[in-house]
């Protein structure tokens, strides 16, 4: 199990609370092979990371505040 994983979920789900219906939040185990898939399809090398829209945007824990800003710029026309 990854040791950096529950801190980045743990995260992520708390700001996407924030943005509330503005953000879709989906989880994929890569340990399986449906999630495996889905990481090879996004280009994910390693764990944890967070993909918006299709790319990669933090790989690693993000802190709370650059996750909240990468996310306003992704939704901000």
């Amino acid at each position: 199990m990854c040791p950096y994983c529950p801190e980045a979920k743990k995260i992520l789900w708390e700001v996407a609370e924030e943005f509330g219906e503005k953000i879709q939040v989906e989880e994929i185990n890569v340990l399986s092979s449906i999630g495996l898939e889905k990481a090879e399809e996004y280009d994910v090398s390693g764990v944890p990371t967070i993909v918006i829209n299709g790319r990669t945007k933090v790989a690693g824990v993000p802190t709370r505040e650059r996750l909240r800003k990468i996310i306003q710029q992704e939704l901000t026309p």
